[in-house]
């Protein structure tokens, strides 16, 4: 094995060894961030993950990325968590085009409601 392939290999190793973490809506970090309640990921896997998860829209993400969720600080997570709260409430978020093509996945009066006390729940 050549020196540069032996280099590439030790490159490689380290990358995966002290890689980024990776990091959960479902856990909570090593900092104690929470996570996702249960009834908030249920709403947010039916409406928001499509643009708002990992493999979602960049701008979409830039504003509100759930994959990240934990690695937000508990105020950071409280200010998301209100706004996200006023958007779907207002009718603004998920967009009129995604809720053209998933009628179904729209959250309902009953998730709003969900959203609200959760959003409540973080801002006190």
């Amino acid at each position: 094995m050549s020196i540069l392939g032996i280099s590439l290999a030790v490159i490689f190793f380290i990358a995966l060894a002290f890689g980024p973490a990776k990091v959960s809506v479902a856990g909570s970090n090593n900092e104690g961030n929470p996570a996702l309640p249960d009834s908030v990921m249920k709403i947010v896997q039916k409406a928001c993950m499509d643009c708002h998860g990992a493999d979602g829209n960049g701008m979409a993400k830039a504003h509100v990325n759930f994959a990240s969720w934990t690695g937000y600080d508990v105020k950071k997570q409280a200010g998301k968590a209100y706004d996200i709260y006023k958007k779907v409430s207002k009718g603004d978020m998920p967009p009129g085009k995604w809720r053209k093509n998933n009628p179904d996945n729209v959250p309902t009066q009953a998730d709003i409601a969900v959203l609200k006390n959760w959003a409540g729940a973080l801002n006190k």
